[in-house]
């Protein structure tokens, strides 16, 4: 009987050991598998250096300001375009009305030779309009190019949050907060992720909006040059 038991009490003993040993390795292999980073095939979004995105929000903001700049040149061609066009009008206003006059004195020759001017500047007028048609393009280009750039600096400035966010909730700062502490920087880097996409996902509807612009501009040139082809300039 003593013997029976002691043997109860070892088979015990060793299963009770078993079961520590098992839990011991399973924490350990759990604990080790949450230590190593994520799969990089795995990342959505790629880890850059710190570095790297200063270097593209700096170029980025360089760009917007040229974009700045061909905005005011665009704006002030169309203006300087829309001045010439009111000043022929109103030349032509002038050469009727002379007109007019040489045919209430019978100046039948002076009347033929305004006629000819006024058909003249009436042509010239056309060909002014469609200028400021192609200046209106490229004001649409230069606006759509300000905004784009305007975008990429956002995106640019939002995957700086994200990178930082990520060096901060690295693994080691972390393992021993806690799961909820876990769980809320898991939460915030998902986030930012899904934030940067859909900013990254609207400037590449702001780059397609600029070559759409881009290849109004292209039309404008050709109809511009097909008009100057017809009146032999």
């Amino acid at each position: 009987m003593r013997l029976k038991h002691t043997m109860f009490a070892t088979i015990g003993s060793v299963i009770l050991l078993l079961a520590t040993v098992l839990t011991t390795t399973a924490t350990y292999a759990q604990e080790t598998w949450r230590s190593f980073p994520a799969d990089p095939h795995m990342v959505v979004v790629p880890v850059r250096s710190a570095q790297e995105i200063a270097t593209d929000l700096a170029n980025a903001t360089a760009t917007r300001q040229v974009a700045i700049l061909h905005n005011m040149q665009a704006a002030e061609r169309l203006r300087q375009i829309a001045s010439a066009i009111a000043s022929r009008e109103s030349f032509i206003d002038d050469i009727n009305n002379r007109k007019d006059d040489a045919n209430d004195d019978n100046r039948e020759s002076m009347e033929a030779s305004l006629k000819i001017e006024a058909e003249a500047n009436k042509r010239a007028i056309d060909l002014l309009k469609r200028l400021k048609d192609l200046r209106e393009a490229e004001v649409d280009v230069a606006v759509s190019e300000e905004k784009h750039a305007d975008m990429k600096i956002l995106v640019l400035q939002r995957e700086s949050d994200l990178q930082q966010k990520r060096s901060e909730y690295n693994w080691p700062s972390i393992a021993s907060t806690g799961n909820l502490a876990r769980n809320t920087a898991s939460q915030v880097l998902k986030e930012l992720e899904v934030d940067l996409l859909n900013l990254q996902k609207d400037l590449a509807s702001a780059t397609q909006n600029v070559a759409s612009k881009e290849k109004k501009v292209v039309e404008e040139r050709m109809k511009l040059h097909e008009a100057q082809t017809d009146i032999g300039l």
